[in-house]
């Protein structure tokens, strides 16, 4: 067969596929247009136009976090009213539809549980395009029903409105939260705008809510350091099938697209207690405290039981320029007075001093521009005394007998100029787990120090170049309580899957210094002197707690825009017969001779923990002893 004849055949075969094809299309035309789709009311025929699909995202995927009763942290499923695209006019069952759902008794019995007017209702019933869940008026937020709210919506049965669970990651509320951090649009996602230093994105979770579909990662606290376990594999979405107009299909009904991997997302149990930091939260707003922040930690384990930052932060509305998304409670600051406890550390283990030495001091130290808080000073004064007092002499004439060697070293053993959070290798598949990674390490002396007596001395009562954060200054009680040993502080306590089989325990564990650490000895004898502040020293306003408490007050003097200004400290311990919790309360930014906010609130804070526990007794069952 020559190539011209193959040719010809082949285009003859090319052509009766063709025509048959055609066929196909006619018999579809007009054969099949009349027939209707199963479970729809559209002939075949007009299928072509009515292929579109409206979807809303109930849940992201993303892991969620709770506290450590199982409280819901970030991740919380509410049930919401949810908007669809009204249903077009086809057939008599539809237009029953619309006159139900054009109720008038209905529309303002729905008007007002949703929050709004009946008219507003109506417009927003006529013009949705697109399924979305009805606002919150006070929080730019899906608007949270109650069960006997989502019954009685679905009851009124007003169509294009149903009742369906929806995961909201926060609750757009301002908080001290700032460790569970917030989540963005990631870098791979689009072009997210960095802040001045490029690290937070602009556009956080409120910028971008229209499009849930968007990449988004964490950028802040547990939301960063957990990303790769906490990143979303698979959305929920509800789909409702509409016409080329946009209008619903009657009888399409809604589907709903879940994951199929019984696994994700993972759920993450921490170690706080909602409750104690929601209180805390409250009772440093009702103090006007506006800088700051609060840190309460199981004295034995060192787990974080509460961690609050001041100024507030909503995690749905980040503002990278303003900084309140920065957790203070891992910040290191000047900690004035409170330093004084590594100081007396030192001195006792390098056997430079005495508990009973006995010191004088005359307001003025004669050297290095140092004097004493007490006008006229204090006098003929002991070691415990100068402690509870506070006295700068007696500290100025410890670190004059102090290497900078030996100080160093009492800090570290403290848990001080070190990072001292809960980290583990080669845990949940990640090379290094450090849920607070973001945790400065705070400093004693500047690199550049070169062993001068007069930075020592200034160091030695916690200014010059001391800087500890709020955590570090929590753990150096417990380590005390722990007979020198610090822990490691803890936030993350378990993780499970979504079928609530669990993955991992984290257990609790030190966080020993290469300096060793100071003796039992000495760590029993600065907790009696803590105690002495509280009976006889700068925290005699303690002495009315509810519990007997012991601890260490400090103001650091710093600078704020070229003015004088002071941060406030007390750290502390409780209660003191048998101590359950340590905590540190940090007050920056205060004008020099302002009351000492940071030893109210640390009262008030132990006061809450002693309710609590009370409480929490009280509602414990009984049990009868039977013979």
């Amino acid at each position: 067969m020559t190539a011209h004849r193959r040719m010809k055949w082949g285009l003859v075969f090319l052509t009766a596929l063709l025509g048959l094809l055609a066929l196909r299309l006619i018999w579809i035309q007009g054969v099949m247009s009349g027939r209707t789709v199963p479970g729809g009311e559209y002939p075949l025929a007009k299928m072509a136009e009515v292929q579109s699909e409206r979807e809303i995202v109930l849940d992201t995927g993303r892991g969620r976090l709770f506290d450590q009763s199982g409280f819901p942290l970030a991740g919380e499923t509410i049930w919401t009213a949810v908007l669809l695209p009204p249903e077009a006019a086809a057939g008599p069952r539809a237009s029953a539809k619309t006159e139900r759902g054009a109720n008038a008794a209905a529309l303002h019995r729905l008007a007002a549980l949703l929050g709004t007017d009946a008219e507003r209702l109506k417009k927003a019933l006529r013009e949705v395009r697109q399924p979305y869940a009805w606002p919150s008026p006070k929080v730019e937020e899906p608007l949270a029903l109650t069960f006997q709210q989502a019954d009685e919506i679905s009851r009124l049965g007003v169509d294009g409105v149903v009742v369906l669970p929806y995961s909201r990651r926060y609750g757009g509320e301002m908080n001290g939260r700032q460790w569970i951090g917030y989540v963005s649009e990631s870098a791979a996602g689009g072009n997210a705008a960095k802040g001045h230093d490029g690290s937070p994105p602009i556009r956080s979770i409120r910028s971008i809510r229209s499009d849930l579909r968007r990449p988004m990662e964490g950028t802040a606290g547990l939301e960063k350091t957990l990303e790769p376990l906490l990143r979303g594999i698979e959305h929920t979405e509800v789909v409702a099938r509409v016409d080329a107009e946009g209008k619903r299909l009657p009888g399409s009904g809604l589907t709903v697209r879940t994951p199929r991997n019984p696994y994700y997302p993972l759920s993450f149990y921490t170690t706080v207690d909602m409750r104690l930091q929601e209180g805390i939260e409250k009772l440093a707003r009702q103090d006007g405290i506006k800088e700051g922040a609060v840190v309460v930690l199981h004295a034995q384990t060192g787990d974080i039981a509460a961690m609050v930052s001041l100024p507030l932060y909503n995690p749905e509305d980040i503002s990278p320029e303003g900084g309140e998304w920065n957790n203070r409670a891992l910040q290191a600051a000047v900690p004035g007075s409170i330093f004084k406890i590594v100081t007396a550390a030192a001195a006792l283990e390098a056997g430079v001093a005495s508990p009973g030495e006995v010191f004088h001091c005359s307001g003025e130290y004669g050297r290095y521009g140092l004097s004493c808080p007490k006008e006229g000073g204090h006098g003929i004064i002991t070691l415990e005394q100068g402690f509870a007092k506070s006295c700068n002499t007696v500290f100025a004439a410890l670190a004059e007998r102090l290497s900078d060697a030996q100080l160093e070293a009492a800090a570290s053993a403290l848990g001080l100029g070190r990072p001292v959070g809960w980290r583990q290798a080669d845990t949940l598949g990640l090379p290094l787990l450090a849920p607070l990674a973001a945790e400065q390490a705070g400093t004693v002396f500047a690199p550049s120090h070169a062993n001068d007596p007069g930075a020592r001395v200034q160091t030695a009562i916690g200014q010059r170049d001391a800087a500890v954060t709020p955590l570090q200054a929590a753990n150096m009680v417990a380590a005390l309580l722990r007979g020198g040993e610090p822990p490691a502080p803890r936030i993350l306590r378990r993780v499970d899957f979504a079928n609530g089989q669990n993955l991992a325990v984290l257990q609790p564990h030190a966080a020993p210094s290469p300096a060793g650490r100071i003796s039992p000895g000495t760590a029993s004898l600065l907790l009696q002197w803590m105690r002495t502040v509280v009976t006889d020293g700068t925290g005699r306003q303690l002495r009315g707690a509810n519990w007997e408490l012991a601890g260490k007050s400090g103001t650091a003097q710093t600078q704020v825009k070229g003015a004088a200004r002071n941060n406030q400290w007390f750290v502390g311990y409780g209660p003191y017969e048998q101590p359950r919790y340590t905590a540190a309360v940090l007050v920056q930014n205060r004008a020099p001779g302002s009351p000492h906010l940071a030893v109210k609130l640390f009262g008030e804070v132990m006061d809450l923990l002693a309710e609590t526990e009370k409480s929490e007794n009280t509602r414990m069952p009984s049990h009868t002893a039977k013979g």
